[in-house]
C-alpha cells in the first residue's frame, strides 16, 4: 500500500477521534444553554428537553441506554433533588454509569427564601419547604457566581477548556452589573431571586417559590405592595412555555390594582445575551436613584452582603494539552501499526 493510502487511513482515524465529542449531560434547563455556550465543542444533552415539569420526569429506556454508554471522558450535571436524578446517582455509584457525576449541591451557592446566601444544600426534600429560611433550589444555572464554579468543575472533570470569549464576556458583565442596584424588587419566578440578588437587591418579594404552587397570602400581599411602589418585577424562565407565569402575574397584579414594571428574561435559547439584556431592562425599570447607582458605582457596595468570589476557569480554549497529546499519540501509533502491517504483507 502506498504512502497516500496510509495517510488516508490516518486522516480517517483522526476524524473518528474528533467525531466522538465529549458529552455533558444535564438534568434541568438552562444548564444546557449555559454549558453549550461555555463549551461549544462538547455534545451537551438535556435529559428533560420538552418536558413541562422536569421534577416529575422518569428515565426512558433510551435515556438509560445513553447513560450506560457514556465513558470516563463524559460528565453528568445533577442538582440531586428530582427522583430521576437520584436514580442516576445510584447507577453511577453502582458502576452502571462510567461518566463522572458533578453534584451541584456540593459546589454551588444557594439562596434561602429570606435572602441568605449559603454554600451547598441537602439532598432531601426538606430544602423544598416553603417555611422561613427554606432553600431556593431553582438557580437553574443562571446565577453568574455559580456559572464560574460549574465551568471550573466541568473543565477539571473532562479536560475541556471553556470558550475564552464566553468567560471574558461573563467577567465583564459581572464587573459591570454585580451589586450595582439596591432597594426593593419582585422575583416572579424562583430563579429570578438569584439574578436580582446578583444585581444587588436584598429586599426581594417572591411571587412563586415552587412551580405550580400559588403564592401564600403573605407573599402575595408583599408583592402587591412592592409593585404599587414601583419596584421592578423580574421573571426568569428557562422553558418557553413557562412564559404563561408572566401573564398570570400581570393579570393578578392588575386585578389587585397594581401596574408592575415587568422584565422577562427567557434563558431557553441563550445565556450571555439574555443576561445582558435583562440588566439593561432592569436599569430602565428601576427607580432613578437605583439606576444612577448602577452607572456610577464601579465596585460592589460594602454595605451589602457580598457576592461569592468567582474562580476564573482556564480560558485557553479547546482541549487540555494532555488530552491533545494523548489523542495525537493514539493516532500516530495506529498509523504506524498500519504501515508496519502493510510492509510485512507479502507481495503477490
Amino acid at each position: 500500500m502506498h504512502k497516500r493510502e496510509v495517510w488516508t487511513i490516518t486522516a480517517l482515524l483522526l476524524l473518528a477521534v474528533f467525531a466522538s465529542a465529549q458529552k455533558i449531560v444535564v438534568s434541568f434547563p438552562a444548564y444546557n444553554i449555559v454549558l453549550k455556550e461555555a463549551f461549544p465543542n462538547a455534545d451537551v444533552i438535556l435529559l428533560t428537553k420538552g418536558v413541562s415539569d422536569p421534577h416529575e420526569y422518569q428515565l426512558t429506556p433510551q435515556d438509560l441506554q445513553m447513560l450506560k454508554a457514556l465513558t470516563e471522558r463524559d460528565v453528568i450535571i445533577s442538582s440531586m433533588h428530582a427522583p430521576f436524578e437520584l436514580k442516576i446517582a445510584e447507577m453511577a455509584k453502582n458502576g452502571e454509569i462510567k461518566a463522572k457525576l458533578i453534584d451541584l449541591t456540593k459546589i454551588q451557592w444557594y439562596l434561602t427564601w429570606d435572602g441568605e446566601l449559603v454554600k451547598g444544600a441537602k439532598h432531601d426534600h426538606d430544602a423544598h419547604k416553603h417555611d422561613h429560611g427554606g432553600v431556593n433550589l431553582h438557580d437553574h444555572g443562571v446565577y453568574p457566581p455559580n456559572v464560574f464554579i460549574l465551568i471550573e468543575e466541568v473543565s477539571k472533570a473532562t479536560g475541556l477548556k471553556p470558550d475564552q470569549n464566553f468567560i471574558q464576556k461573563l467577567k465583564q458583565l459581572n464587573a459591570t452589573y454585580a451589586n450595582k442596584f439596591s432597594g426593593k424588587a419582585i422575583a416572579i419566578t424562583p430563579a429570578a431571586q438569584y439574578v436580582l440578588y446578583w444585581l444587588g437587591y436584598r429586599d426581594i418579594a417572591l411571587f412563586i417559590k415552587e412551580p405550580g404552587v400559588p403564592p401564600s397570602p403573605a407573599d402575595l400581599q408583599k408583592v402587591v405592595q412592592y409593585a404599587k411602589e414601583g419596584a421592578p418585577a423580574l421573571a426568569v424562565v428557562v422553558r418557553g412555555e413557562a412564559l404563561r407565569i408572566v401573564d398570570n402575574f400581570r393579570n393578578k397584579m392588575n386585578e389587585l390594582g397594581a401596574q408592575p414594571k415587568i422584565v422577562t428574561a427567557d434563558f431557553s435559547k441563550n445565556y450571555l445575551s439574555t443576561l445582558e439584556n435583562l440588566t439593561k431592562q432592569i436599569a430602565a425599570a428601576a427607580k432613578p436613584t437605583e439606576a444612577t447607582q448602577q452607572t456610577t458605582a464601579q465596585q460592589p457596595s460594602t454595605t451589602q452582603q457580598s457576592q461569592p468570589v468567582a474562580q476564573t476557569p482556564n480560558t485557553s480554549g479547546g482541549l487540555d494539552v494532555a488530552v491533545w497529546v494523548a489523542l495525537v499519540a493514539v493516532v500516530v501509533v495506529a498509523a504506524a501499526t498500519v504501515a508496519v502491517a502493510l510492509r510485512r504483507k507479502p507481495k503477490r
